[in-house]
């Protein structure tokens, strides 16, 4: 293992990107690593791929975001209302 590796090593396990549960969360992890990364303290390799796997998660939680509301928006939707074409909206007795 050559002196440079090694050093890369020590400065990628200093690194820590801290909680990725959520998009905010990840979206700070990117922000994080691009300036480690332009800074000097992150190998640009290492950076790029880490950079490339939040990238992915971000996608996907933005993804499930997206799913979440559509689902919600058409729970809200519902069926149409009726304007008294339905059984339930005319009289139960008719007087004659």
């Amino acid at each position: 293992m050559s002196a440079n590796s090694a050093q890369t090593s020590r400065k990628a396990q200093k690194f820590k990107l801290g909680p990725l549960g959520n998009l905010n969360q990840v979206t700070k992890g990117l922000a994080k690593t691009i300036r480690a990364m332009a800074d000097g303290s992150l190998d640009s390799q290492i950076g790029a791929r880490i950079c490339n796997g939040l990238g992915i998660m971000r996608t996907c939680l933005e993804t499930a975001s997206l799913e979440r509301i559509e689902d919600r928006l058409n729970q809200l939707e519902g069926s149409p209302p009726s304007y008294g074409n339905t059984s339930r909206d005319q009289q139960a007795y008719r007087t004659h």
